[in-house]
């Protein structure tokens, strides 16, 4: 295996297709690995943020992996540390983030990433890796890292990442739910109608493009109700989704389900179709709405299960959270960490304050409360 390291944007393009062949390898999870999101994320998000892609060719000189890193700086505790880190986490919640490469060339290609983040040459301070699959073996080999290397490791932000492994038809999903829960799904779907109400499902690209300003309005006017911001509206947000809606890329697409009366947009619901599964993405709706009392978002959601199970999807993924709603939905979840390393003099100043906050938090941890219910909840 030989490694080769891109710390230039201009350079990306080249392996945009080779990029996106190795996510979709990843038939699950691969979606926020894309190259669209890498990208985006640099443009919009992190402007700031400078490549650190990890290429693994064989001998052959073909691409067997890819790890989506960067150079970005991190902030907490006091501290700014420039860091290592995956690209397509802060502010939009990349999941499942990792290396790309075929599943038969997993051990080897991970070996050889590791192997390049062990070498001096790869000057960085902070290992920033979050959202990695608890266990898995990427969770696996940055752990032995830090041992290989006597570096301080820190395990933290584990998230629930809840998801239904989908039946042949909606119906037989209705029934894996409680009694209570399935009849008011059917119910409210059925009053929405009566109403008058529509539901669209956009899945072009630039009509989904053209209508996010709806779900923007409408995730932040449910929000505000509630006295919260939203996500929707951090800077960059919006032209981030508009480019990864418009460019999805290869077994992608983005997919806007619009609750509408007389023409008006009374609820919205994003979600990503990749490979194998269906990711839930963001949702709001217009609490002044003559629909507002019918759960337009339960509405909404069970839209958006039933055409994941017409699309031939094998999971649908709530992604990180462990909000009441998705409870209703599932019973099954997954577990999401991060792994920080430090091998720089601040960086590892930095692991021991956070270490101590660690030990001194649960003292001061005041009665749990239980968490408010998420924008599919009502």
């Amino acid at each position: 295996m030989r490694i080769e390291i891109i710390t230039n944007k201009r350079d990306l393009a080249a392996h945009a297709i080779r990029w996106d062949e190795l996510a979709l390898m990843d038939p699950r999870d691969g979606f926020f690995r894309t190259y669209v999101w890498y990208t985006a994320w640099m443009e919009h998000i992190r402007p700031d943020a400078t490549p650190f892609v990890i290429l693994v060719r064989d001998a052959a000189g073909t691409i067997a992996g890819i790890a989506p890193l960067c150079r970005a700086s991190f902030h907490d505790l006091g501290f700014r540390v420039q860091a290592l880190r995956w690209a397509g986490r802060e502010v939009v919640s990349g999941d499942f983030l990792d290396i790309l490469c075929a599943p038969g060339d997993r051990p080897a290609v991970t070996a050889a990433i590791v192997d390049c983040l062990a070498e001096e040459r790869t000057d960085w301070g902070l290992l920033l890796l979050g959202e990695l699959i608890a266990g898995g073996e990427s969770y696996t080999a940055v752990t032995a890292l830090a041992a290989r290397c006597n570096l301080p490791l820190r395990e933290q932000e584990a998230r629930i990442c809840p998801y239904i492994a989908l039946p042949d038809t909606f119906d037989q999903y209705l029934e894996t739910l409680g009694s209570s829960t399935r009849y008011h799904v059917r119910r409210r779907m059925r009053d929405v109608e009566k109403r008058g109400a529509a539901v669209n499902i956009l899945t072009d690209p630039r009509e989904v493009a053209t209508a996010l300003p709806d779900l923007v309005r409408l995730h932040l006017a449910r929000w505000r109700s509630e006295n919260l911001p939203g996500t929707l509206g951090r800077p960059g947000f919006s032209a981030f989704l508009r480019h990864v809606c418009l460019n999805p890329g290869p077994a992608a697409s983005a997919r806007l389900y619009m609750l509408t009366q007389d023409g008006a947009p009374a609820a919205a619901l994003l979600a990503f179709h990749f490979g194998h599964s269906a990711l839930y993405y963001q949702a709001g709706w217009d609490p002044h709405s003559a629909l507002a009392a019918l759960s337009p978002a339960v509405v909404l959601m069970g839209h958006s299960i039933r055409e994941a199970i017409k699309d031939g999807k094998r999971f649908y993924e709530f992604l990180r959270g462990d909000e009441a709603y998705k409870s209703r939905w599932t019973t099954t979840q997954r577990t999401t960490t991060t792994l920080v390393a430090g091998r720089g003099f601040m960086a590892k100043q930095y692991l021991r304050v956070a270490h101590l906050k660690d030990n001194v938090k649960p003292l001061l941890r005041p009665q749990r409360i239980a968490p408010v219910s998420g924008p599919a909840g009502d």
